[in-house]
């Protein structure tokens, strides 16, 4: 099978956890290829925009604003959202923004590789309308 190549930003404001992701990323999904990260909603506006990602890898409470924030400063959104946070609470507003999926912390390989395969059908899905 010819994987798609898609282009990621993490955003997180834990240091830790957006290394963890990006190790997860590297080993796991050889498809995504890591542009950048961000630390909090103002840093990943300024990425998003200079470095225009297809998916972004999307923390929800941060400092300074939440994940939903940059949704909304960004709206219309270029690229998917895949939410990674220890927060099950906020699932319902995540499907409510069309958020490609929701990986709870701590991050399960198998979820994120999932979450990671709907790129292609999220892709495809937009090239046959």
């Amino acid at each position: 099978m010819n994987a798609q190549q898609y282009t990621a930003l993490i955003v997180d404001d834990e240091p830790n956890n957006r290394e963890n992701l990006r190790r997860l990323l590297v080993r796991y999904c050889p498809d995504i290829e890591v542009l950048g990260e961000a630390a909090s909603v103002s840093e990943a506006i300024a990425q998003c925009q200079k470095l225009k990602p297809e998916v972004v890898f999307l923390d929800i409470e941060m400092p300074g604003g939440n994940g939903f924030k940059l949704i909304e400063k960004l709206s219309p959104v270029s690229f998917q959202v895949i939410f990674v946070t220890a927060y099950d609470a906020y699932a319902l507003d995540a499907i409510k923004c069309s958020a490609l999926d929701y990986v709870l912390k701590p991050i399960d390989k198998d979820e994120l590789v999932k979450a990671v395969r709907k790129l292609g059908t999220a892709q495809e899905k937009q090239e046959n309308q």
